[in-house]
């Protein structure tokens, strides 16, 4: 059985994962497509399909049509006001949804631009904004709380007692376990004026993939899902984040309390993970990385969050010319975990 990521050994996909090729001059140097992988999984999926019906037909698959597609932008405003883009699937199939969840102080276009590049295989991704404008920074977003809103000092968790940054965390964070929860509930939307119903996914082919702050609202998402016995979700990749240092505080010090891992095995497998992060990072470093795959690994013993540290690297995004193995160590986490 293999493992080496948290939760469950991931669905059987291709052995090999998918060379990274791709058009140089955008620095990402990956595959636009996962063909080996796509191989594989054929048979899969039409042994599947064949087998049970029931978990395709769960909502509307997301064609390439201008009623479904303005059916989940209809959906996405209602449930997250804040913006968002739409990357509609290349091959016209949307048996996954990836929320993508972009960095302090960023937009959600450059994110929809690597989705498009990117071109996931049966993906729709939706790239978010952040619901907080940050002062003196033209259109750049923030996901929570993050500097003193008089002195713009910023906030770094020192003083226990200062809890402005995880309350702000924690309220976006339910605002988007609303929008997952909506997204993958067929009723959700019952009584809107849509022209269509609004596409919806079962919880397990929905993605999350986060850089920085978002990284953390991604990772956040996962360990309150678990927390709550929720079912898990199809994958969590973060790049240059971690949970912030009071969570981690307040979950050692939960699970010490407990006197044992805060899992019971009554919430099923929790959600793939994995981390990447930069040697040279000085915002997010690469131990704080580490100690959060153990954080989270604790709470799941028996597991694995996967981590893929690129040496060299500082605080950036997925791309350049150290990118390439950070971008196959992705690609083949989402060839294991894609549908």
């Amino acid at each position: 059985m293999r493992r080496g990521f948290l939760g469950a050994a991931p669905p059987k996909r291709a052995e090999t994962p998918p060379e990274p090729r791709g058009d140089p001059e955008d620095g990402l140097g990956f595959d636009r497509a996962f063909e080996r992988a796509l191989l594989a999984q054929e048979a899969g999926r039409a042994t599947e399909a064949s087998s049970s019906s029931s978990d395709r037909t769960l909502g509307v698959t997301l064609r390439s049509s201008a009623a479904n597609a303005a059916s989940l932008d209809g959906a996405l405003t209602r449930h997250w006001p804040h913006g968002h883009v739409i990357v509609p699937s290349a091959d016209g199939h949307a048996d996954n949804l990836m929320l993508m969840l972009h960095g302090r102080g960023d937009v959600p276009a450059p994110f929809a631009k690597l989705a498009r590049s990117m071109a996931l295989p049966r993906t729709c991704c939706v790239a978010l904004q952040g619901p907080h404008p940050i002062p003196f920074v033209d259109d750049g977003r923030a996901w929570f709380t993050f500097m003193d809103q008089e002195s713009f000092e910023p906030i770094d968790g020192s003083d226990p007692t200062d809890t402005r940054r995880v309350d702000s965390l924690d309220r976006v964070v339910t605002r988007l376990a609303n929008l997952i929860d909506a997204l993958t509930d067929p009723d959700a939307d019952a009584d809107a004026d849509d022209a269509a119903p609004t596409p919806t996914w079962p919880r397990s082919r929905v993605h999350l993939f986060g850089f920085s702050d978002g990284g953390t609202v991604a990772l956040t998402v996962l360990t309150r899902a678990h927390a709550e016995r929720k079912g898990r979700l199809g994958g969590c990749a973060t790049v240059c984040a971690s949970l912030l240092p009071e969570q981690i505080k307040s979950l050692v010090s939960r699970e010490r309390d407990d006197g044992s891992s805060g899992d019971d095995g009554s919430s099923g497998a929790p959600t793939p993970v994995t981390l990447t992060a930069g040697e040279s990072d000085r915002v997010v470093s690469v131990s704080s990385v580490r100690e959060t795959a153990d954080v989270l690994i604790d709470a799941n013993p028996g597991h694995v969050a996967s981590i893929h540290a690129t040496p060299g690297k500082g605080h950036a995004m997925v791309g350049g010319e150290r990118g390439e193995g950070e971008m196959r160590h992705l690609m083949e986490f989402w060839s294991l975990t894609l549908w």
